[in-house]
């Protein structure tokens, strides 16, 4: 019985101990991990609108756009030229994918940059290669649909080869940012 009772006890102190070494752990690196996030959001940002200062959007209700976690107010020369959407799609082949979308006040998409994703090498990670991103720059901002084969039309999307679902998970956050922006951000809302 004291055998157990001393074992017991030299097992709670050992937990003890690696439980306070885990919290301090935690403490001291979660300051990096947040710089480092937002100088990925930001390199981002710069990505979809150039050239601009970025100041988040408050007191709009987003509780109607799902896949939006964030707005920011691009602004040039004091004078807000586009809007970048933060956004978390779970559409897509795996759950999770973030990116940001650039909308300008001349109704066009700048462009979308992925953050972090999940998506199958060689297929769904290929949303984040320059070929499918730059489907969507100078695109009027009107729905926009995935195809497959070649884009003919002003608002098709081609699909990446193989990875139709998360090409429809890129394009539904993109047009999710359109939405918004039109019911919420456009001049004279």
């Amino acid at each position: 019985m004291k055998e157990t009772i001393k074992n017991a006890l030299i097992l709670f102190v050992i937990a003890l101990i690696a439980s306070i070494m885990l919290a301090f752990a935690s403490q001291l690196t979660a300051e990096p991990i947040a710089i480092q996030k937002a100088k990925q959001r930001d390199e981002a940002f710069a990505t979809v609108i150039p050239n601009a200062t970025f100041e988040e959007v408050k007191g709009k209700d987003l509780t109607s756009y799902d896949k939006i976690n964030a707005i920011y107010a691009a602004k040039a020369e004091g004078k807000i030229v586009g809007y970048t959407f933060k956004m978390t799609t779970n559409d897509g082949y795996s759950a999770g994918l973030e990116m940001v979308v650039g909308l300008t006040v001349d109704g066009k998409i700048s462009g979308i940059d992925v953050i972090k994703h999940s998506e199958t090498p060689g297929l769904g990670a290929k949303a984040d290669e320059p070929e499918f991103k730059g489907e969507f720059a100078g695109k009027a901002m009107a729905e926009l649909k995935v195809v497959k084969g070649a884009a003919s039309a002003e608002n098709e999307i081609a699909s990446i080869g193989g990875s139709t679902i998360t090409s429809k998970a890129v394009t539904g956050a993109v047009n999710q940012a359109i939405e918004c922006y039109n019911n919420e951000l456009k001049e004279g809302n």
